[in-house]
């Protein structure tokens, strides 16, 4: 009997446990929202994309474009939009909405995970980090479709961990899961290595046949893809071979902004904690160096870690959101360290004050004219055109992207009634003065 107690005593804690992460991650989350609501042009873009699927009432066998104009990404990610866009009645929130429910998703996938990998306590600590991670929580506003990874990792990790153990009949279902990815981003591109690097260190139980099942599954969820965009073939290279653009200082910034930011919220302190991150990584490089192919988590960290920055080198001067696929593995790296630190809860206790001012006001990386005042723009164009044709045009920040990065308005004008069209005479010019996070019409 008292085994079944504290069975049961045991599942409440972490079932509770898992709760108050969540909670916390969710509320550190919407509480700037709307206002923290990066409503801008990309979204837009999207929301736009989701209604013509809609209103023709169709599945789409591709998605939309990258930005790179010649390269697009797969479709799941718009199956799964449609019937929250149709439910939404088409409101730009739903995108937001829709990010944090994956997120929370995400949260409780890498609790799972973890808790089955490596034990309770990191996976309640990994998990609190993320929930109260910056570069994190800055993500979220974004409301990208890239946000579906937090869901997407944690269960390709666990695949990947019964691989290790030799279980090779979940050797496909690994492809299909890194196959689905294609749909929501292309940075978990250089995971390929850890697979690789996996399959050397077993090779006495994998041989070209699992390679062939971990192809075939992740051709599967991408064959309509593959068959329309064939570019996929030659970005990768293009990236590697393209010298001239790799922007040293630009790397450089891109990556003390990720590894800063993953731990603080002021600008100042984003040296010393990319500074603290290579520190600890050498740290956990020498003293696991017997153990990196010995013991799976050991061995997924550093390689999926240390990829991923070879990775940034190369591709040069890169987005943060290209470190995707090691989001939900940071936190757990960092989670490593502070449990071994018996002040572990002091420690998180600590860095949560020094960012609490960043977390209820957060200096934004990019700043962003507030939705509330998009709105109102778009409501003011759709009242004076009176039912004419209206062409919006931008001038802002991004403005040399496709259609001036006006989309996010377009979009906004179409929704509150207005009929969008790009060659009316009828032309109402935003001037964004992101500065004072305003924003202006000149007809």
């Amino acid at each position: 009997m008292g085994h079944f107690k504290n069975a049961a005593k045991g599942r409440l804690n972490w079932v509770f446990s898992i709760i108050a992460v969540v909670a916390i991650a969710v509320f550190l989350r919407i509480y700037n929202f709307p206002s923290g609501f990066s409503f801008e042009g990309e979204l837009g873009r999207e929301l736009i994309y989701l209604k013509s699927l809609v209103d023709a009432g169709r599945l789409p066998t591709i998605g939309l474009t990258t930005s790179h104009e010649w390269l697009s990404y797969g479709p799941f990610y718009y199956w799964i939009m449609m019937p929250f866009y149709k439910l939404a009645g088409g409101h730009p929130f739903v995108l937001f909405w829709t990010g944090i429910a994956a997120v929370s998703a995400g949260l409780l996938a890498n609790y799972l995970v973890v808790r089955r990998i490596a034990g309770e306590k990191l996976a309640t600590v990994s998990s609190l980090v993320t929930a109260l991670s910056p570069v994190l929580i800055w993500q979220t506003m974004n409301a990208k479709l890239h946000l579906f990874f937090f869901i997407l990792i944690p269960i390709f990790m666990y695949f990947l961990h019964l691989l290790w153990q030799g279980k090779k009949k979940w050797v496909f279902w690994a492809g299909l899961i890194f196959g689905l990815m294609f749909s929501f981003h292309f940075s978990q591109i250089p995971i390929i290595g850890v697979i690789a690097l996996m399959f050397l260190i077993k090779r006495k139980m994998y041989n070209y046949k699992h390679w062939l099942a971990f192809i075939a599954g992740t051709i599967l969820p991408n064959i309509t893809y593959i068959w329309q965009d064939k570019n996929i073939a030659l970005w990768v290279p293009y990236r590697v071979l393209d010298i001239a653009t790799k922007n040293p200082q630009g790397t450089i910034n891109s990556f003390i902004e990720y590894f800063g930011r993953s731990i603080f919220w002021d600008n100042r302190a984003l040296v010393l904690g990319a500074f603290l991150f290579i520190v600890l990584f050498v740290h956990f490089i020498y003293s696991q160096r017997k153990n990196l192919t010995r013991e799976f988590l050991p061995f997924y960290l550093a390689s999926s870690i240390g990829l991923m920055i070879t990775a940034s080198v190369f591709h040069g001067a890169f987005p943060i959101h290209y470190f995707l696929p090691i989001f939900p593995t940071l936190p757990i790296f960092l989670g490593y360290y502070l449990i071994k630190n018996k002040n572990a809860i002091l420690v998180l206790f600590i860095v949560f004050l020094v960012n609490l001012p960043g977390y209820f006001s957060p200096p934004a990386a990019e700043v962003f004219v507030p939705f509330e005042k998009q709105e109102a723009i778009a409501s003011f164009i759709v009242a004076e055109a009176n039912g004419r044709d209206i062409t919006i045009k931008r001038i802002g920040p991004y403005d040399f992207f496709p259609e001036n990065y006006s989309q996010n308005y377009k979009y906004l004008v179409s929704w509150k009634g207005g009929r969008v069209t790009d060659d009316s005479h009828n032309v109402y010019t935003i001037i964004e003065d992101r500065q004072n996070k305003d924003a202006y019409v000149k007809k």
